[in-house]
């Protein structure tokens, strides 16, 4: 099997750089806008540190028609405040112990993602960049047949942390 290129997304956000890696690290400022575009948002636990652990539910509109809860959670390598930041993201349980996808059992377990944030005057230009790691041949494939997907994914929130950095 031959290597494959990470999935890779940029984002300019209109903030400076402290304001939007508060934005990425603390807790409160996590609740407000991380996740899927639709989805509720509520933070178990932020420690953003090497070691720590961001632990968070997703759960759907109160009103939808079938409610559903989806567990998730980043354990934190590195952090180097205002420039980078090296994360395992996984679906959890309550427990913030690791699951695998309540859709679709085959995606990977773990996704290394490092994401870099570049100062640029009053913007700050925001880098993701990951992939599967332990992951099974099959596993990895599901994943790069859904970069386009992923994509979408995350300039939808990417979109709901601008309207957040707008009322700061």
């Amino acid at each position: 099997m031959t290597a494959r290129e990470p999935f890779r997304i940029s984002h300019v956000a209109n903030a400076p750089i402290g304001v939007v890696w508060n934005a990425w690290t603390k807790e409160d400022e996590l609740a407000k806008w991380w996740g899927p575009t639709g989805l509720v948002m509520k933070v178990a636990k932020a420690n953003v540190v090497p070691g720590g652990k961001f632990h968070y539910l997703m759960t759907n509109e109160p009103d939808a028609a079938e409610q559903f809860e989806m567990w998730g959670a980043f354990d934190y390598l590195e952090v180097d405040q205002h420039q980078r930041i090296v994360f395992v993201n996984y679906f959890s349980n309550a427990e913030g112990e690791k699951t695998r996808h309540f859709m679709n059992p085959e995606w990977p377990l773990e996704v290394q993602s490092t994401l870099t944030f570049v100062e640029d005057g009053d913007q700050t230009l925001i880098h993701l960049e990951g992939g599967p790691i332990n992951a099974q041949p099959h596993e990895e494939d599901l994943y790069y047949e859904n970069l386009e997907s992923m994509r979408i994914g995350f300039s939808g929130t990417f979109a709901q942390l601008d309207d957040y950095l707008a009322t700061r």
